[in-house]
């Protein structure tokens, strides 16, 4: 497809003018972007206030160019300070393997995954003789090596970079109109607000990378089947009614499958004119056939999505579509009368408070915690929650620092880390435990961390006494469904928001922003991550003349298909609210009456400060109104988050 039809793909049919494919093209070539992230950063652009949901026109294109070159700006006036010396270039460390076999991530670490073995430095780091009063200036040495080139880091001295954003500004906020934010916890405070795990931990014990090819099959499979089967449940169709659409018909059926590209090649450049229908065992052979939307007036699908079609293959080459058939939403969690009057009871009817962060915690340039302790101080002594919930990752492997072979030293520390779990449980576990030990703490891996031995997704959870947590924290997987009280919690950390690829067609889609596209697509996929194949995250680094360009691939998605059954809804109901965090701009929506949740990164690349969510949630009392009853035998109660919790969006 060529540059033109990739454009109006992703910018919809506004997009279809010469002076606006022009102008496009410019800023793909000027900023060295690709179509798809150049979309994303539009989808940025349009969350800002003065800019809401504006059209694709050329003076609004002008203010986007403007925007484009004041992260550029912003980037370079920054760059300088956090790195100390704006005109030191400083080349990647090249890190031989153990026992000469390929290294993970580009650091000194051994394949077969152990806990005793892990990323550890052949040099001792020793102090530079910098005053230790302050946590916030240390130096940096390299992994392991003297020859390293720009290995005279010693004498460099990092200060983290300041910002004016002032702390705890609320720049979001849903249901502020009729809830106010929670108190929290009281010194001396008895309430308890009660953790309980909706999920079997025990299925996350499995060893990653020893995939079988029927199980895989067997998941895949099963997917189309069970949609199948609530599909016809739901529009009360007979099984006679469904048919093999990749055979020659003259007659319309109802079919059930995969949304998937027609050949490897179109992959890169989904469009309409490239999507098939993938079948499964019992529906088509697992055979495929290419669709005709022609007669869809409206279009949105992805990679991976299982959709329901009804249409006819005349020719035996297209499965023409009439009709696609909406899959229904999830139902709701309930709760007896006798279960919300006792949590009632246990928190005094007041509201419960829960706050939730997402990683990295350290910038890019540097491994100052200096916002995190006083993220940690805030905690204690103003935000006061029931609940933190911290988001992976703690140690990302994709900081500039890692990649480079360099760690810093310490002051502090008599014995300084020599590994990469060490700098974790030295430096970064004594500031997580200086929070209050009435606050409950719930982490959440991500498959960027250096200290999980599972980079896989689904992933098992942490090991609480191996990094050294006290009694307050709590170790859950990568998903995890858990109550907090009545309140069901969804908590998936792979960002979905930014890889799902949409082909989408149809002005009232449009209408629509990504964030509330995407919230729809996981609920009625019923899925975490529905998205098939996984994302794989790409950076341009140049074009040549003939207008080819060379991409660097960065680790994305990586799924274990075997297990993906653990990404699924439990129980096949939707939690009440759903966290994912995204790279995209924080957002709290309420989509289907579920709340949906980006707390936005901690701390952005750079060293300023990021977001964190904050929920106040409403007792659940009958009096108040914001339960519904269901009735039935035995009445139960919805939970109605959407309408009892408020979420503000606030800064660091």
């Amino acid at each position: 497809m060529d540059t033109k039809g990739q454009i109006v793909v992703h910018f919809g049919p506004a997009a279809d003018k010469p002076e606006i494919v022009s102008a496009l093209e410019h800023l793909t070539k000027l900023h060295a972007l690709s179509i798809d992230d150049l979309y994303v950063k539009w989808e940025q652009f349009l969350n800002q206030k003065q800019f809401k949901n504006a059209d694709l026109d050329l003076a609004n294109l002008d203010n986007f160019k403007q925007y484009l070159q004041l992260q550029i700006e912003k980037r370079a006036a920054k760059a300088p300070t956090a790195l100390g010396h704006s005109n030191i270039v400083r080349k990647p460390k090249t890190v031989r393997s153990v026992n000469g076999s390929p290294t993970l991530f580009g650091l000194n670490v051994s394949k077969t995954p152990t806990t005793v073995k892990r990323r550890k430095m052949n040099d001792e780091l020793e102090l530079d003789g910098r005053s230790k009063s302050s946590p916030l200036h240390f130096s940096t040495t390299p992994l392991s090596g003297s020859n390293t080139p720009g290995s005279d880091s010693n004498s460099m001295t990092v200060t983290p970079s300041q910002d004016d954003i002032p702390s705890g500004k609320i720049l979001e906020s849903l249901n502020s109109n009729n809830l106010e934010i929670a108190a929290g916890i009281e010194t001396d405070d008895e309430r308890n607000l009660r953790i309980l795990p909706y999920y079997d931990p025990e299925k996350y014990h499995f060893r990653t990378m020893r995939q079988n090819l029927t199980d895989v099959a067997d998941v895949l499979d099963e997917q189309i089947e069970i949609l199948s089967n609530i599909v016809q449940t739901h529009y009360q169709l007979q099984a006679s009614d469904f048919g093999d659409p990749t055979i020659q018909a003259q007659s319309e059926l109802y079919a059930v499958g995969r949304i998937v590209p027609d050949s490897s090649s179109s992959e890169e450049h989904l469009n309409e004119e490239s999507l098939a229908l993938e079948t499964s065992r019992m529906g088509g052979v697992g055979r495929r056939i290419r669709l005709d939307l022609s007669n869809i007036n409206e279009v949105s699908f992805f990679c991976g999505q299982v959709v329901a079609l009804k249409g006819k293959n005349a020719n035996g080459e297209y499965f023409t579509v009439s009709q696609v058939l909406s899959l229904p939403y999830p139902d709701s969690p309930t709760s007896t009368l006798e279960e919300l009057q006792n949590i009632s009871s246990s928190m005094d009817g007041k509201p419960s408070k829960i706050v939730i962060t997402s990683g990295p915690y350290i910038p890019d340039n540097n491994f100052s915690m200096c916002h995190l302790e006083g993220f940690v101080e805030r905690i204690n002594t103003e935000i006061k929650p029931h609940v933190l919930i911290m988001f992976g990752p703690f140690i990302d492997y994709t900081n500039s620092m890692i990649a480079r072979g360099i760690l810093p030293v310490f002051p502090n520390i008599k014995v300084q880390p020599k590994t990469l779990d060490e700098i974790f449980i030295k430096v970064m576990a004594p500031i997580l435990k200086n929070i209050n030990s009435q606050i409950q703490v719930i982490i959440i891996p991500s498959t960027r961390d250096t200290l999980s031995k599972h980079a896989a997704y689904p992933q098992d959870s942490f090991d609480r006494k191996a990094l050294h947590l006290p009694k307050n924290f709590k170790c859950f997987a990568n998903p995890s469904t858990f109550q907090l009280n009545e309140i069901f919690f969804g908590c998936s950390n792979v960002d979905i928001f930014k890889d799902m690829k949409e082909v989408a067609r149809g002005g009232n889609i449009f209408l629509r922003n990504r964030f509330d596209r995407v919230s729809e697509h996981i609920l009625q996929q019923r899925r975490f991550y529905p998205v098939f194949p996984g994302g794989i995250r790409k950076k341009l680094l140049q074009e040549n003349e003939n207008g080819e360009r060379t991409y660097q691939h960065i680790s994305g998605a990586d799924l274990e298909v075997a297990y993906l059954g653990l990404t699924e809804f439990v129980d096949g109901f939707a939690p009440d609210i759903i966290v994912i965090p995204s790279e995209l701009p924080q957002s709290a929506r309420v989509v289907q009456n579920v709340v949906m949740i980006n707390p936005g990164r901690f701390i952005k690349p750079l060293g300023t400060k990021g977001t964190y969510a904050q929920i106040s949630i409403a007792s659940p009392e009958l009096k108040s109104g914001l339960l519904t009853e269901v009735e039935g035998e035995f009445p139960v109660y919805l939970h109605n988050a959407w309408k009892r919790a408020r979420v503000d969006l606030v800064t660091i």
